[in-house]
């Protein structure tokens, strides 16, 4: 299944966006005039547009996963992944709000 020109199945799809967006902030040459700025700003706006996608990617994974778990079963390992999520979507609230 592809959303938005992104395969579902790929595992390192929200690792590639993160890669991604890491290189073009690093690689941006230092700011040193209002030129600069505007570029930079343009570019965290790129930056943002591309992360768009991100909930609805991970929301689905978390569909599937539930959808192949036996709920005969008990998952220890559910908690682990709940917390994985609730740092994951808490980071990403905290990035958008100083980008957004």
């Amino acid at each position: 299944m592809v959303l938005n020109g992104f395969s579902l199945f790929e595992p390192s799809t929200c690792a590639r966006l993160d890669l991604d967006s890491f290189r073009d902030l690093r690689c941006f040459p230092e700011i040193m005039d209002t030129k600069d700025e505007l570029e930079f700003t343009q570019m965290l706006k790129i930056i943002k547009v591309r992360h768009n996608n991100i909930v609805p990617i991970m929301a689905l994974g978390v569909q599937q996963l539930k959808k192949s778990l036996d709920p005969k079963n008990n998952y220890e390992d559910l908690d682990e992944i709940q917390q994985f999520l609730d740092r994951f979507y808490m980071s990403r609230i905290g990035v958008r709000m100083l980008i957004g």
